[in-house]
């Protein structure tokens, strides 16, 4: 009875404390952002403590942590520089369209399509799926687009640069100090507790490490397949199509049809000047290589890392996943697994005694990764 007591004051205060995490929310994603990078860094520290030597020289940890935080940064730049300017350029090609005469074009192959959106009542007298296109097009795509993007980019720059500084601040010390967020928890904590939450950090950083491990090979094998496809189907830009499919497919359910969407558009901006009876079939292979290779995602790739890290039920982590769209859309879907994933192994460990934790986490208690023995 006194447990159960103890255990519900412990509730309390957990929900309390959410609270205050949630007013200030923005200083707790950079703090767990940087938490979740430092265990991504950690090889990269270990490989630089142990093998970058000059004569006596020898990286410690706060050389060590310049270099990942360096190597980072170093791949960031590395895939702005490959991919931005074809972007932009894709943009500016479709700020010179003439969309009037493009939607003539479209007019004709959109033919049969318009009798039945209008006896559908889907369209009114007189409007046509071509001109709806070119209405669209026009708007999105008007010759200030570039100018546009630029303006609404340098009004948010300033969130931009003020979350990368406190984040890579915030990340330096982790990777320098590797107890430094055990130590921050143990400092909101009873004594008693600690143990408890050694062991709840120790686990939760296995499971993350696996998680985004698995999540990073299903990215770049999903970007692979989209690109050798493409490329074997002679699309262009099949790199470029191929890798932000890859991106798209992080966020569950609605990224792959994001990264179908993505490759008609980079498709279609390509081949303004052939007639759409020949851009059809390129639409076509597009869509077919985002199928395939989504086949193959959902019946190997996927399964595989929800196995290894998640080890929840499907239904499971589709509720999740919704619930975390509503709460937070298109981060929140992104977030929302490895975050409730976390949740699991704390209240596994901190309420397992409650019926409800022990269903949601009767597989982790099963398939628990080996820790070391707490100290007493």
């Amino acid at each position: 009875m006194m447990t159960t007591n103890r255990n519900l004051i412990w509730l309390l205060g957990a929900v309390a404390l959410a609270a205050v995490f949630y007013y200030f929310a923005d200083i707790l994603t950079y703090i767990l952002l940087a938490w979740v990078f430092s265990m991504l860094g950690r090889p990269l520290m270990v490989f630089f403590q142990k093998r970058l030597r000059f004569g006596r020289f020898r990286a410690g940890p706060t050389t060590a942590a310049l270099l990942t935080i360096v190597t980072f940064y170093g791949i960031l730049v590395g895939v702005l520089l490959v991919f931005v300017p074809t972007i932009v350029a894709q943009a500016r090609n479709l700020s010179t369209v003439d969309y009037q005469a493009l939607g003539e074009k479209l007019r004709t192959p959109f033919f049969h399509l318009d009798v039945q959106m209008h006896q559908l009542g889907l369209l009114s007298p007189g409007e046509s799926l071509a001109t709806k296109t070119q209405e669209i097009l026009s708007a999105w795509f008007k010759p200030t687009l570039v100018g546009d993007f630029l303006g609404s980019f340098l009004g948010v720059a300033g969130n931009v640069v003020v979350t990368f500084v406190s984040v890579t601040f915030i990340l330096f010390f982790f990777l320098q100090e590797n107890r430094l967020f055990l130590d921050i928890l143990h400092a909101f904590v009873p004594n008693e507790q600690e143990p408890k939450v050694r062991h709840a950090v120790q686990e939760s950083s296995t499971v993350l490490t696996s998680y985004f491990g698995g999540l990073l090979t299903q990215l770049v094998a999903f970007s692979l397949m989209v690109t050798l496809i493409l490329w074997a189907l002679g699309i262009d830009n099949a790199l470029l199509i191929g890798a932000f499919g890859g991106i798209f497919n992080v966020v569950p359910y609605v990224g792959p049809i994001l990264g179908m969407i993505f490759g008609a558009f980079i498709t279609v901006s390509s081949h303004l000047d052939v007639e759409f009876a020949m851009l059809l079939p390129m639409l076509l292979k597009v869509l077919a290589a985002f199928m395939i290779t989504q086949m193959i995602d959902n019946n190997f790739l996927g399964p595989m890392i929800l196995s290894k890290s998640v080890q929840a039920h499907p239904l499971e982590i589709f509720i999740v996943t919704l619930i975390a769209a509503k709460l937070g859309g298109v981060v929140g879907m992104v977030i929302g697994i490895p975050v409730y994933t976390v949740l699991r192994v704390v209240a596994r460990i901190f309420f397992g005694e409650f019926k409800l934790v022990q269903r949601l986490t009767v597989h982790l208690s099963e398939e628990e990764t080996p820790q070391t023995e707490p100290e007493k």
